[in-house]
């Protein structure tokens, strides 16, 4: 199944309009306290596609801060290196502290310990495959 990212229209919003839209979606995702909550909404919210996207800088952000090289976060992730390195720039001169809170509200959580893991011992294996030190293996 092929999902597009929707496009914004070129037509400009007025900046109230424009503020009042962003502070609204703010105000809601603020708001959603269960998890529950804010699965049905993202759900409804995202595509597919979009949600994907978002997870991918995510953790191309915690694979950053973990100290992992641009290569292997581009072949773990599918994402060019361009995209690691906008986000490394991103994380490096936003003021907005956004990545940071949400890393400090993940840091104690047991999937995101495990995640790191999993991508810390992905990129291990993608090095070595990359060195051909990995022999091949029939599953």
């Amino acid at each position: 199944m092929m999902h597009y990212m929707p496009h914004v229209s070129r037509v400009k919003l007025d900046h109230k309009v424009e503020r009042d839209l962003l502070k609204t979606l703010e105000f809601v995702l603020t708001r959603l306290t269960k998890e529950e909550e804010m699965n049905g909404f993202m759900l409804s919210l995202m595509t597919p596609t979009e949600r994907l996207m978002f997870s991918k800088r995510l953790a191309i952000i915690i694979m950053l801060k973990e100290g992992l090289p641009d290569s292997h976060i581009s072949a773990i992730l599918h994402v060019t290196r361009g995209t690691v390195a906008r986000m490394q720039l991103f994380l490096e001169t936003s003021r907005s502290g956004g990545y940071e809170h949400a890393l400090r509200k993940l840091q104690n959580e047991k999937i995101v310990k495990e995640l790191k893991e999993a991508l810390i011992n992905l990129a291990g294996y993608a090095a070595r495959a990359a060195g051909g030190r990995v022999k091949p293996s029939i599953i």
